[in-house]
């Protein structure tokens, strides 16, 4: 004979196993569980969206510190605090100590720095900051620098148009300041 079936306890253990099985879905959440601990940054917005963006406003934030700059020489280097938003700790105590010599010799700047050209070296964005370099070519024709006597500081053999290469740092457009500046030899930027 074979194996008896008892018809209550077949169908008590498929009630267990359907209560069992309900009360499992009604335990198991419905939307997946996370680990806190490896929950995912969100990315930065880029501060710029393209290259071309970049450099947009890297060029107007340098126009902005060759302007404020050119106050502070026509107003013979008395106050250097407008070109302090355009520039790094390390750069405006340069400018300090330029103005200090300036001041020394009683001399004041003529004429306005005219940016003749800007091209971009590269760009890159890191947690949330930018970093442009560009090249730069100043026309620096209509720029003299007088001492207190009348005479002329500038050496008569500067060129007229001057090429430098310049890194500028920020969070956003209007951020940017300048990290470094140094004379570009490398030529091709100045457009004559």
């Amino acid at each position: 004979m074979g194996a008896m079936r008892i018809p209550g306890r077949t169908f008590l253990a498929a009630c267990t196993l359907a209560l069992a099985a309900s009360l499992l879905a009604a335990c198991t959440p419905s939307h997946p569980v996370t680990d806190p601990t490896k929950t995912s940054k969100p990315t930065p917005t880029p501060v710029f969206t393209s290259d071309a963006d970049a450099l947009a406003a890297a060029t107007d934030r340098f126009k902005k510190y060759e302007s404020a700059s050119d106050r502070v020489g026509q107003n013979g280097w008395r106050d250097t605090t407008p070109v302090r938003p355009f520039v790094s700790d390390t750069g405006y105590q340069h400018e300090v100590n330029s103005a200090t010599k300036y001041r020394a010799q009683k001399a004041h700047a003529i004429g306005n720095t005219v940016i003749n050209n800007t091209e971009l070296e590269s760009h890159r964005e890191e947690n949330g900051v930018a970093t442009v370099r560009m090249y730069v070519c100043e026309d620096l024709s209509a720029v003299d620098v007088i001492d207190g006597s009348g005479k002329s500081l500038i050496d008569p053999s500067r060129a007229d148009f001057v090429a430098f290469v310049t890194e500028l740092r920020g969070k956003s457009s209007t951020s940017l300041v300048i990290q470094s500046l140094d004379y570009w030899s490398g030529g091709g930027i100045c457009k004559q």
